[in-house]
This record gives structure tokens, sequence and C-alpha cells, in this order.
């Protein structure tokens, strides 16, 4: 009888024995399991990270680099009254100081340093000169001066409304005409890029608004 017990106390303890080992055994593979499960996790979180840093890389170059202008950019603009909207074509001038948008029926060229034309392919009486004013300039001189410019052509000088467009947000526009020609002068006292501009059009090749919405293209490049 001893003997039956002495053998029921051991297959108790070893069933013991082998139910505690059995819930060992499940909860490292329920942790091993739940370790395999969170690593996908982290592996796509790590992507995320990658992911946001290299947009942000690229808007930082973006915005290190400026402005990227479109090569190409539709321009509405009247010519003798009647309305046109052609494409026009991103150019830079010969230093490179500035960008504009060009309509195909004109082309830009250097004129002297700091002066550049942008002139009618058909007739180079019809053009635009587009001036870099150095910042330390007295623009009190250069207003007595463009208004003498203009004089020689009408004694009657009219002063304009500025366009409104952020370009001409501190300008003095002055105009003159005879029977045959027109000049208008833009004076741009811009602190940052400061610009003077000069139509010269004819009666009858009115020219001044295509020149005018190529003008409001101009952007500083340096």
């Amino acid at each position: 009888m001893k003997q039956y017990k002495k053998i029921l106390f051991a297959m108790f303890f070893l069933t013991l024995a082998l139910t505690g080992c059995g819930t060992a055994t499940s909860s490292k593979n329920s942790a091993k399991g739940d370790s395999n499960a969170q690593q996908p996790a982290a592996e796509e979180l790590g992507q995320n990270n990658n992911s946001s840093n290299t947009e942000n890389e690229t808007n930082k170059k973006a915005t290190e680099n400026g402005v990227v202008r479109i090569p190409e950019q539709n321009i509405q603009y009247k010519i003798n009254g009647e309305t046109k909207e052609e494409t026009a074509f991103l150019k830079y001038n010969n230093t490179k100081d500035y960008s504009i948008y060009v309509l195909p029926e004109y082309e830009l060229t250097a004129e002297e340093p700091f002066k550049d034309v942008l002139y009618l392919t058909d007739n180079q009486e019809i053009f635009m000169r587009i001036e870099l004013i150095p910042k330390d300039q007295d623009w009190n001189t250069i207003t007595v001066a463009t208004k003498a410019q203009l004089q020689a052509i009408n004694d009657n000088v009219k002063t304009l409304q500025a366009p409104e467009d952020p370009l001409f947000e501190k300008s003095t526009v002055m105009e003159a005409s005879n029977n045959s020609e027109t000049v208008t002068a833009y004076l741009i006292n811009n602190l940052d890029f400061p610009l003077k501009l000069t139509m010269y059009t004819k009666d009858d090749a009115d020219h001044r608004d295509a020149f005018l919405q190529m003008a409001k293209t101009i952007m500083k490049e340096k």
C-alpha cells in the first residue's frame, strides 16, 4: 500500500513538472510570436521615417534653389486693341540677372552692360528697353532725366497709373506721344531689383500691352 502511494505521488509531481514545462514553452513561443509580429511594424516605421526624411530633403533643396520656373507660359495681351493669347517661352538675359517669358514674335538681346532690348522681330523700331538700375542711384535724378528724355518726343509728358502687379508696386509711369510714335517709361523703385522699362511703339503698331504683359513676368535670378 505504501509503495502504491509513493508511485501515485511520483506520478503527480511528474505531471506538475510536465505541465509547468509546457506552460513555459508556450509562453516563450508566444513571446517570440509577438516579437515577430512587432518586427514588420518597426520596419514599416523605419521606412516611413526614411520616406519622410527624403521628402524633407527634397523640400529643403527646392527651398535652397529658389523658385524653379516652367519653360513656357500662356500670356494674354492686346495689339491695337485686339486681344490675343499665345505661349511665351522662358528666356534669360546674357548675364542671367533676370528671366522673362518672351512671346514668339519678339526677341530679347543685349544692348550694352545693364541694358537689354526686347524687340518685335518684324519691326525692330518697336521695342522695350530693360535697364538694371544700381541700388545706390538717386531716383530723383533718374526721374528728372527720364522726363527730359520724354520731352524730346513731346513737351506734354503725362503721368499714368502704375499697373496692379507686384513688380510695379513702387513705380512711376510717364508717357509722351507725337504724330507717329509713343514712348512710355516705367521707373520701378524696387529695393531688391530696381528697373527702368522704356517702350517705343507706333500709332499703327501699339504693342504696349504686349510689352507690359511680358514685363510682368520678369523675375530676378541673382
